[in-house]
């Protein structure tokens, strides 16, 4: 007899996240996990150098819905595919570690998402800071020029999709791209699913601190820019931006 579907996969990277990791896993298993008939919990290690990776192993060996991956380290971007690729689970819970997004409302957030193809979550006041916030405006801003219609947060790290969603945008997205939850807020979109979306609270990050900050987060955004101009000639995302055209 075989075992029935994970309903929800809830996908977490991770990289120097000892003060928060076992906080960010206890909020899904209060807030989430009640919600959905089965979950598992899938968190990659991006070759965190303190205690993270001691902490996680330290969890999973309590809690058996809490897959670990560990890889070296490579960035959030390429982690976060890992953990996508990964996933078992019929639909797909995108999360950060850090601990700055509450997870209070999710039983609304999944009520909603279960009437749509995705939801995609708004941060209505955004913590982390002006410049974050001028990058961020400036990225939607490169987007909407780019692709038009655009979701108001497309990188926000909290997305309910179908797995098979995924599944479709993930070629076109590839590996190693450094904001492929982004692009994927972008795919769906042109795939024209029906996405909600919904306002969240975002508070400041506490105990750690952002990996992004002064020239190597210049660096990334450049990057960043690099990446959104590729997607937008890939052959595959100029098909679907054809077919919105002349629907």
């Amino acid at each position: 007899m075989s075992e029935a579907p994970v309903e929800l996969s809830i996908v977490m990277p991770a990289y120097n996240e000892e003060v928060s990791i076992a906080g960010a896993v206890e909020d899904i298993l209060v807030h989430v996990v009640p919600v959905v008939a089965s979950a598992e919990i899938v968190v990659v290690n991006d070759g965190s150098k303190d205690r993270t990776g001691a902490i996680l192993a330290d969890l999973a060996a309590r809690e058996p819905r809490l897959k670990v991956i560990t890889r070296e380290n490579g960035g959030h971007g390429p982690a976060l595919i890992m953990g996508l690729n990964a996933a078992t689970g019929e639909n797909l819970l995108i999360l950060d570690s850090d601990r700055q997004i509450k997870l209070n409302n999710f039983p609304e957030l999944y009520a909603a998402y279960r009437g749509a193809d995705a939801m995609i979550a708004v941060r209505a006041d955004r913590q982390d800071g002006p410049l974050r916030a001028v990058i961020s405006r400036s990225l939607r801003g490169l987007l909407g020029v780019l692709f038009g219609k655009v979701p108001r947060d497309p990188n926000i790290p909290l997305k309910l999709l179908k797995r098979s969603a995924w599944r479709k945008a993930a070629p076109a997205i590839g590996a190693d791209n450094p904001i492929p939850s982004a692009l994927l807020a972008l795919h769906l979109t042109m795939s024209g699913a029906t996405i909600v979306q919904k306002p969240i609270v975002h508070v400041p990050r506490e105990g750690s601190v952002s990996n992004f900050r002064g020239w190597k987060l210049v660096k990334f955004c450049v990057l960043a820019g690099r990446t959104v101009i590729a997607f937008w000639r890939n052959p595959h995302v100029r098909a679907l931006r054809a077919e919105k055209r002349a629907a």
